[in-house]
């Protein structure tokens, strides 16, 4: 059984919630990506100090499905390229900055409706993501948990 599948079936590490958040995102070099992730430093979770890989890369507008700590599915009007790695920046309600993470496509595949003609989905692995973004989106997390709750 091939890697890419078993993502389907994977127990989550972190709850979703559903929830439609802007992104926007932008290609990052798996070369670059993979000589990041030897680095000690990027073991701190921090995408700080990262070099700026993705500005050679289109930004690409799309919108979370689905959310948590761990990833998210995201849908687009663009064809997700499989086995890439994005740097997105989420546009939490409510935060006037946006959290900027690094993740890598686990999975796509494509929908089609009458009203909106194609749309992309794309799940999402979240690898690298700011201290203080994940105390933000944590935050978020909670709060939104406890909304949809009630």
């Amino acid at each position: 059984m091939s890697s890419f599948h078993s993502g389907w079936m994977e127990k989550r590490q972190f709850e979703r919630i559903d929830a439609t958040i802007k992104v926007t995102y932008c290609l990052v070099p798996k070369a670059d990506l993979v000589r990041l992730l030897s680095d000690p430093s990027y073991r701190e979770s921090s995408v700080d100090h990262l070099p700026e890989l993705s500005k050679r890369s289109a930004t690409v507008h799309a919108v979370t499905r689905d959310i948590s700590m761990g990833g998210m599915s995201l849908v687009g009007q663009q064809e997700f390229p499989a086995d890439s790695a994005l740097e997105i920046h989420l546009y939490l309600p409510g935060y006037p900055a946006p959290i900027t993470l690094i993740a890598e496509v686990v999975r796509v595949q494509s929908e089609s409706s009458a009203s909106a003609g194609n749309t992309y989905r794309a799940g999402i692995k979240i690898l690298a993501i700011n201290r203080q973004d994940i105390v933000r989106l944590d935050k978020y997390l909670l709060a939104e948990k406890v909304r949809q709750r009630k």
